[in-house]
């Protein structure tokens, strides 16, 4: 008989996303990928949202046995229980060949007991349901009378003052009883199904969206090997029904893919034809769009930091703060400025006030996508004294990425139009490769870690120093797209023009 391994609630998902996610995780972990800093990051972050958590349910008993003491945590589960405890924190549980940690479990006074899941999302999700439902099912099936479901996620509306936060403000308590409820009835046959399909062979699955949603797969790298250089996954805004209409047909590369493929938008198809021909397609208004720009220019791009609790008084979860300014500026030559604020001290003041002073003089300032006027008019509101200046900014902000999507496409921009991907295809003497800090992301993580984390000065001024380097990397890359942009959109423009001539 085949042994069936023991399921968990993060098991559970899995397979709801994909039997073959779940058989992989059960039997073939080593073919997993490896962790990345920023899904890491990720993981620390919902690891101190929960002990924070635990605060908004005070009184309550930790379970302390990690997660490779199993019985150990259950029997401290129930030691709790049986000495009284009213409110748990990391509860083990087990039933039908199930083990759930649950985050919260509080019991009123009438003894039925409230099961809250804790996110550090900011509002409540399917995939959270459905996590709720195993625990709610295996809790009851352990004789623990479930009345109600709650997650109890981060309010992005909540503005941190200064000092301890505000939990009441900070978490908002979503009851999801009623989706919980309609959800548990179909347990039972998914936990039979799920156990009959890990007793066998690795189920065949074709890849698709799922391999991203609600999560990106541990898996992904492993399932996704197979693909060609230019895949059918690289086709943008790809749907679904496309996806795996294209991939059931036995198209795997964007080069295979007929042009008259039912389903395609125009600029997918455009996307598809360059790939095949090989050829870039600089559209016919580029020339204009580009010819408008004149000395001084200005290339300049932001980087922020995040933080899912804040930091920063008068600062909400997750919002963007900007830390960081790099701007190159052509005038008879290239000249650069930068900024980064290395204190724990709010660096929206001092990087508005030098980011105003060194764009003082005439010219347009190019950026690429709409970031940078994201955060530009958020500063605005935040403050007020330097609204006009930042205001009189905003206009003269020139957005290149939208110039790129709207009349350039190149083969190794792969369907994309990211910067990390149009810099490498334009420009062969410059790249990200290298570079200690290779995206935004990172840059974020890093940043916090050099302010807010345990570093010591060597560590803390070396992340500085690369900080910059990607940064002045970012506005350097930008000058020379444009560079490369404006030389192409010339060279087509005169081909245009001589092929007009040998019509007429």
């Amino acid at each position: 008989m085949v042994r069936v391994p023991r399921l968990s609630k993060s098991r559970f998902q899995a397979g709801l996303q994909c039997p073959k996610h779940l058989w992989l995780l059960c039997h073939a972990y080593q073919l997993a990928d490896t962790v990345t800093e920023g899904q890491q990051a990720l993981f620390d972050q919902g690891h101190e949202v929960g002990a924070l958590a635990r605060e908004y349910f005070p009184g309550g008993a930790l379970v302390q046995e990690d997660y490779l003491h199993a019985q150990e945590a259950r029997r401290t589960t129930t030691r709790l229980l049986d000495e009284g405890f009213s409110c748990l924190y990391e509860a083990a549980f087990e039933h039908d060949g199930v083990l759930v940690r649950s985050d919260v479990v509080v019991r009123d006074d009438a003894g039925s007991w409230t099961l809250v899941e804790v996110k550090s999302s900011t509002e409540a999700k399917s995939e959270h349901i459905t996590d709720l439902g195993i625990q709610c099912y295996v809790l009851r099936g352990a004789g623990i009378p479930v009345g109600a479901c709650a997650v109890l996620h981060l309010d992005n509306t909540y503005e941190y003052h200064g000092g301890a936060y505000d939990l009441g403000g900070l978490f908002t308590l979503t009851d999801v009883t009623a989706q919980v409820e309609e959800f548990i009835p179909a347990v039972p046959d998914l936990l039979r199904d799920m156990k009959d399909m890990l007793a066998g062979p690795c189920p065949e699955v074709h890849i698709s969206k799922r391999c991203e949603q609600p999560y990106t797969c541990r898996f992904h790298g492993h399932c996704h090997e197979y693909l060609p250089e230019f895949p059918v996954t690289e086709i943008p805004r790809v749907s679904e029904e496309l996806l795996c209409g294209l991939i059931g047909d036995g198209y795997c590369s964007i080069r295979e893919v007929p042009l008259d493929y039912a389903g395609l938008t125009p600029q997918q198809r455009r996307v598809c034809r360059v790939i095949q021909t090989g050829e870039a397609d600089f559209g016919p208004g580029l020339e204009q769009e580009l010819g408008a720009l004149e000395e001084p220019i200005h290339f300049l791009d932001f980087e922020t930091f995040r933080a899912a609790l804040p930091l920063y008084p008068g600062t909400r979860p997750y919002q963007p703060v900007p830390v960081q300014w790099s701007c190159h500026t052509l005038e008879q030559g290239l000249r650069h400025a930068e900024f980064i604020h290395t204190d724990r001290t709010d660096p929206r003041r001092p990087f508005a006030e030098s980011l105003l002073s060194a764009l003082s003089g005439p010219g347009r300032v190019v950026v690429y996508s709409s970031y940078e006027n994201t955060i530009l008019g958020s500063l605005a509101r935040e403050l007020p004294d330097l609204a006009g200046a930042i205001g009189a900014l905003q206009s003269r902000l020139f957005d290149l990425e939208q110039v790129v999507r709207e009349h350039v496409q190149h083969p190794d921009f792969h369907g994309r139009t990211s910067l990390k991907y149009v810099l490498p295809a334009l420009v062969d003497d410059l790249s990200y490769a290298g570079l200690a800090v290779p995206d935004g992301e990172v840059a974020t993580l890093r940043y916090g870690r050099a302010v807010f984390g345990e570093c010591s000065e060597a560590e803390r001024q070396k992340i500085f120093a690369d900080l910059l380097a990607y940064c002045g990397t970012d506005t350097l890359g930008l000058f020379r797209v444009y560079q490369e942009l404006l030389e192409a959109s010339r060279a087509s423009g005169l081909r245009n023009g001589q092929a007009e001539s040998l019509r007429a």
